[in-house]
């Protein structure tokens, strides 16, 4: 399909959730959840869902002529852990529904307990280009403490069969400033990925989520686990619970490995993300999915849970798994209605707001420009007096018409994106 009379169609990121997982890591908040006890329930609940997931891209379909699909994702839990047949049917679903774009990206999240080199074979023959594998460590010690259910080996074995299967864009996650971890063991876990060749790298810090269990285990440690990063070591730390490095350590460790990916060809081009040269013309390697949700490009989620951006209007899917799988049997005409739980309009203060501390993320910040074309109004008569304060700490520069964090703003990037909010 090409585009339509009323011209050009409008880029559209597709998220696909799938919230089933073999168990929830110590660290995880994410709507994630085991398919069920036994096989054969785990069988019938995957298929119930998948059933749903269809008839909601297909309910999508009438709002949605406009967009040509540009990225699909699939997230979780571990999509790895779907049967193949209803991943390829997403993808059906999708493309008979959308038009998508030759060269999209399509990619799927991998825990390496849930892949084998047969399985991701047929991932890569039903049209999954990119795959994101959930390393986090490559120490033994530090994934069983964060609770994952894989080892460092199987994590080398994913990698090696993802390259057999013909996966020639690859991610792995990592994290940082884990409880008990070091600098050097960072660097290590840095070093041995750098040693693989990944075409992409993230390297998100740990943020201890209410709810979850390290949340009661290191709560003290946290004064406030969305904002403020300074933790304090406990007096007599337990052996069992190693505490968590402190604010220098972190930002250490950090530096370091952010020089040691530079080192080795990885731009930083987000705050936690790094690509190699080379892929696409435009964004090379950089994950296209995640760009446009720091860009604010239009998305549609699919899936429990799942969140929308369709001009600029935030739309929210029920966390009922229940009522979501329901919802799959119903006319295609109220089904989207049963699974909404949110549909907000943003207001300009609400999406000025997104532009600033989404767009800030990325290393070569806003424009200005693009400031002024979205809303109007020239940034300094929104932000005049935030921008020059954070100019003076250092913490943003202003160059060549864009507004970016220095070094020492993305240590503070919480703090400095927080005084963007009316």
């Amino acid at each position: 399909m090409s585009g339509s009379a009323a011209g050009p169609r409008r880029p559209l990121a597709v998220y696909i959730h799938i919230p089933f997982c073999i168990r929830k890591c110590a660290y995880c908040d994410f709507l994630s959840f085991p398919p069920a006890p036994r096989a054969g329930e785990q069988e019938e609940r995957m298929r119930r869902y998948f059933d749903a997931l269809l008839a909601e891209a297909a309910a999508a379909e009438e709002e949605l002529r406009a967009y040509e699909v540009t990225s699909i994702y699939f997230g979780g839990g571990t999509p790895s852990l779907a049967p193949v047949s209803g991943i390829a049917a997403c993808l059906d679903a999708v493309r008979a529904g959308f038009p998508v774009a030759e060269d999209a990206e399509i990619s799927l999240e991998c825990n390496p307990a849930t892949a084998d080199a047969a399985k991701l074979k047929k991932l890569r023959d039903a049209g999954v280009n990119r795959l994101s594998i959930g390393v986090q460590s490559f120490h033994d010690t530090e994934l069983k403490l964060l609770g994952r259910v894989h080892t460092a080996a199987d994590a080398l074995r994913a990698y090696e069969e993802a390259r057999n299967a013909g996966f020639d864009n690859i991610n792995l996650d990592l994290m940082a400033a884990l409880p008990g971890q070091t600098a050097d063991s960072l660097l290590d876990t840095v070093g041995r990925a750098i040693r693989l060749g990944p075409e992409h790298l993230s390297l998100y810090s740990l943020i201890i989520e209410p709810g979850t269990p390290f949340y009661e285990r290191y709560a003290g440690q946290v004064p406030d686990p969305h904002y403020d990063r300074k933790r304090k070591r406990p007096s007599a730390p337990d052996p069992d619970t190693p505490a968590l490095p402190d604010e220098d350590e972190e930002r250490e460790m950090l530096h370091a490995a952010r020089a040691l990916l530079a080192e080795h060809g990885y731009e930083q081009y987000e705050i936690s993300n790094y690509a190699r040269q080379g892929g696409r013309p435009v964004t090379g390697y950089r994950c296209v999915q995640n760009l446009a949700y720091w860009m604010r490009q239009d998305y549609l989620g699919l899936g429990l849970g799942a969140a929308s951006l369709l001009d600029d209007t935030r739309l929210t899917n029920t966390r009922d798994p229940g009522r979501y799988a329901e919802a799959g049997g119903n006319a295609r005409g109220g089904l989207l209605s049963c699974i909404r739980e949110e549909t907000r309009r943003l207001s300009p203060q609400e999406r000025m707001e997104e532009f600033m501390f989404l767009g800030l993320r990325l290393t070569e910040g806003v424009a200005e420009a693009d400031f002024r074309r979205c809303f109007g109004r020239d940034i300094d008569e929104v932000y005049g007096e935030t921008l020059r304060r954070h100019t003076a700490a250092d913490l943003i520069v202003r160059k060549n018409g864009r507004v970016r964090l220095t070094d020492r703003g993305q240590d503070l990037a919480n703090t400095v994106m927080a005084d963007f909010m009316f």
